[in-house]
């Protein structure tokens, strides 16, 4: 039996950082974790022009969630009451500017890759 070392885990393409980014798209799909919202951003400028980078989240909105965080980020404003008990449209987010930071996490298999951690209006 032969025996090899692990492959060396490619590097994230997008280094830790703030970037101008556009949340280019947003959809649902499901892992291992459930159901999810993926958000693309698109990154605008810089030496990672045109590069897109991820985020999900659960697709439950409380004022605690991750997809509350990230809805108040791009609109750079609080959620209302109404909001938040009747629902928000996230096609209205698609084309917004923001700010993101990315920063490089490690996979439960060892890959890295480029998550954004944070979003703020631009």
């Amino acid at each position: 039996m032969l025996v090899k070392p692990k492959q060396a885990a490619p590097s994230a393409g997008i280094k830790d950082g703030t970037y101008l980014a556009t949340l280019s798209n947003i959809k649902p799909f499901s892992n291992n974790y459930g159901p999810r919202v993926g958000f693309e951003f698109t990154i605008v400028g810089g030496a990672h022009d045109s590069q897109k980078v991820m985020r999900s989240t659960a697709p439950q909105l409380t004022s605690q969630s991750k997809l509350a965080e990230l809805i108040e980020g791009v609109t750079g404003r609080a959620l209302t009451g109404k909001e938040l008990s009747e629902g928000f449209d996230l096609a209205e987010l698609v084309g917004a500017q923001c700010n993101i930071l990315v920063l490089q996490q490690r996979s439960k298999t060892g890959a890295v890759y480029s998550n954004v951690e944070r979003v703020f209006k631009a």
